[in-house]
């Protein structure tokens, strides 16, 4: 059983482990996924272990090793925070230390992490999968602390394109929060402020609601890529997912960074067309 940790309330977790599992082509039925994510819906086809967020560490662990402990693992993989997001996988590490440990890294504040972890421990990756750009110091960490280390693309699933509607229109895109959803649609109003013609299609899994006779809401429909071609633009965060699956409509696609815990999202941006 390959076994992910994805510790994350977002959409762009389960989306990118979903995207990896199909890039290195593990069996449906051989995976398992541990996450508080409230987006389990979207992914039918795996098995999952919840965990709640308004539960301590000390749970957290306690899940983790009681989910290692019935399952045949094969190996575990831990996406975004080597040591856990509050350093629940220190007691998985030293009570299972044999296991072959997988980290996939993306774009982590580093120091910032490494600085709320109250406890790490020497601990060797059987292997790091990169997915995009780091910061030099967290480069130097991965390569002291893991066996080897592999860069790897993720590709987005072909959706036929399609026209959400006749009229022009341009999208916007964001899970959540609600305030950085608003502000993405507010950027989207203003650009288009003398185009009335132009409708602003919004889907995210927030609840909000806009007085705007051409703004449309959808709160609950996932995937939407298959509406990229056709929009005039589209609006996102600079999260992981949105930046390297709009790499192909780069000059349609508008960007807004948000100042997040550990995730950089200013690099990110700063570095799109490196990515």
């Amino acid at each position: 059983m390959h076994v992910f940790y994805a510790h994350g309330g977002g959409l762009g977790h389960l989306t990118r482990i979903d995207k990896l599992i199909k890039k290195l082509e593990i069996p449906v039925g051989d995976v398992l996924i541990i996450t508080p994510s409230s987006f389990t819906k979207y992914f039918k086809s795996y098995a999952f272990v919840k965990i709640s967020w308004n539960e301590t560490a000390f749970h957290w662990s306690k899940t983790i090793e009681r989910t290692i402990d019935c399952q045949d693992v094969t190996a575990f993989y831990i996406d975004t925070f080597p040591f856990g997001i509050k350093g629940e996988l220190v007691s998985v590490y030293k009570r299972f230390p044999k296991l072959e440990y997988v980290y996939v890294s993306r774009l982590l504040k580093w120091q910032s992490y490494l600085d709320a972890i109250v406890e790490t421990i020497p601990i060797e990756f059987s292997k790091t999968i990169r997915l995009e750009a780091l910061y030099p110091e967290h480069d130097s960490w991965i390569e002291q602390h893991s066996k080897t280390m592999t860069t790897i693309k993720l590709k987005t699933m072909d959706l036929s394109p399609i026209s959400f509607i006749e009229s022009p229109y341009v999208l916007v895109v964001h899970s959540g929060g609600k305030a950085d959803v608003l502000e993405i649609v507010n950027k989207a109003i203003k650009d288009y402020k003398h185009n009335l013609e132009v409708v602003i299609v919004v889907f995210t899994q927030v609840d909000i609601n806009i007085n705007d006779a051409r703004i449309i809401i959808h709160k609950d429909v996932y995937p939407v890529s298959m509406y990229f071609k056709h929009a005039l633009r589209i609006y996102t965060a600079a999260g992981f997912n949105s930046m390297h699956e709009l790499q192909s409509y780069e000059t349609k696609h508008v960007a807004v960074p948000f100042d997040k815990l550990y995730d950089d999202q200013f690099f990110r941006y700063s570095n799109r067309s490196r990515s």
